[in-house]
């Protein structure tokens, strides 16, 4: 399963992606909190959410504007929104730096 990459058909005609990173995302499921591989992958219009959750694939589209906050060091990077805050860490593959940065840029923060 490839996370951290989406399928060129499946961008909207006026979208282009932008940087991905791909780690471990934490997610509590009924009070267990359980670790699952995903990414984020930055578009010039959304980011991309893809989470492999034992095998079965989870998207999420997130608008930029559901984005309150974002930050990084070398092997994490966590994004705030109104629900609460969505790490991911352990990056094994993108550029923290160059992701927070492009996000910042789309969604104005």
């Amino acid at each position: 399963m490839i996370l951290d990459n989406v399928n060129p058909d499946d961008l909207y005609p006026t979208e282009t992606k932008g940087p991905a990173v791909l780690g471990d995302m934490p997610y509590t499921i009924q009070g267990t909190e359980h670790i699952y591989q995903g990414a984020y992958i930055a578009t010039n219009e959304r980011l991309i959410l893809n989470v492999d959750m034992d095998g079965q694939f989870y998207y999420r589209s997130i608008r930029y504007d559901e984005l309150q906050h974002i930050s990084h060091d070398e092997s994490s990077v966590e994004l705030r929104f109104d629900i609460g805050a969505f790490p991911i860490s352990n990056i094994e593959k993108g550029d923290t730096a160059a992701f927070v940065d492009y996000v910042k840029a789309q969604a104005q923060l």
